[in-house]
């Protein structure tokens, strides 16, 4: 497998949330502590880069989601969920969360197969250490009502559903799972609760945290594995298939994309992101590589699970 740095003149602190679009061959991912979305053009990234950001240093944006319009994506931010607009330069809230706190942040998300939007809120980073209060919203894309699907968690993240729409999978990082729900849309219902992968009760996995994620329609998973420099390729009965060597400590998120669904994004984190004032340096390509966008040329094609699109109106 070919791996290179996708943008040689970009480096985030802590990029996430990679997302394809095919409809005009783009990569979306944001910067959670920049408060950015970026996005490029898959034929000529390092020309076609295009950046918009909160202009509050109190904001960040943990998750974006396509919408009807590919120059419109849901932003899942500090206090809610916004619409970013790429004609305009401009993020703007429509909704905000329920929880009435300071202390928490949007993190990783998804859109189901009916439009809705499912969302993760954890610890921010100001607050401390990360504690049990984080929690999986799912929002309604027609009525916007919000509900918690999951209560209590540390980092709710990397999220996908099976092809039937009958399983969600989901992960907490600091809890080391990636687990299964057998998922009822009608009645709105997680039940039936299982473990795909623990990497507490592995001794080559343990010291590492699972994060941001895919699935292929055969419900294979590519985990991104945060402290543990690769993305971990498990196959549908939670065996590990393969180990994917990520130049950087922490690996955030993985996402397969490109025309012919055989290229595999990687976002990580510079490990001095968590340093207050930190600013990336996208000229020392030496060390640890963490902060840089990855594309790897993967030695085959899969058929991802679809981006779903947001549901509500735009």
């Amino acid at each position: 497998m070919l791996t290179q740095i996708l943008l040689g003149e970009y480096r985030g602190a802590l990029t996430e949330g990679a997302r394809y679009d095919k409809r005009n061959d783009t990569l979306i991912w944001v910067d959670i502590i920049a408060a950015e979305i970026h996005r490029v053009c898959l034929k000529n990234p390092e020309a076609s880069h295009e950046v918009i950001k909160f202009s509050s240093p109190s904001e960040s944006i943990g998750a974006i989601a396509l919408t009807s319009n590919p120059d419109i994506l849901v932003a899942c931010a500090k206090h809610g969920v916004a619409y970013a607009n790429f004609e305009s330069g401009k993020i703007e809230y429509f909704l905000k969360y329920p929880h009435q706190s300071s202390r928490l942040r949007s993190n990783d998300g998804i859109i189901d197969p009916w439009g809705h939007l499912w969302i993760g809120v954890m610890t921010d980073f100001h607050v401390g250490d990360v504690v049990a209060e984080g929690k999986l919203y799912r929002i309604n894309c027609h009525s916007l009502q919000i509900e918690t699907m999951i209560d209590q968690c540390y980092i709710p993240n990397g999220m996908a559903f099976s092809s039937d729409g009958r399983k969600l999978f989901w992960t907490d990082s600091i809890a080391g799972v990636i687990v299964e729900y057998d998922y009822d849309v009608l009645r709105n219902e997680l039940c039936n609760k299982k473990e795909v992968l623990n990497v507490k009760k592995s001794l080559k996995y343990r010291d590492f945290a699972p994060d941001g994620m895919c699935m292929t329609k055969t419900n294979n998973i590519f985990a991104a594995m945060f402290n543990g420099s690769r993305v971990t390729h498990i196959d549908s009965v939670g065996n590990v298939v393969e180990d994917i060597a990520i130049p950087a400590k922490c690996v955030t998120n993985a996402h397969i994309g490109g025309s012919n669904n055989d290229q595999l994004f990687v976002n990580t984190a510079h490990v001095d992101h968590e340093e207050k004032g930190f600013v990336p340096n996208a000229n020392d390509k030496e060390g640890d590589l963490g902060g840089y966008l990855f594309k790897i040329q993967l030695d085959r094609s899969y058929e991802p699970q679809p981006n779903y699109i947001w549901g509500g109106r735009v």
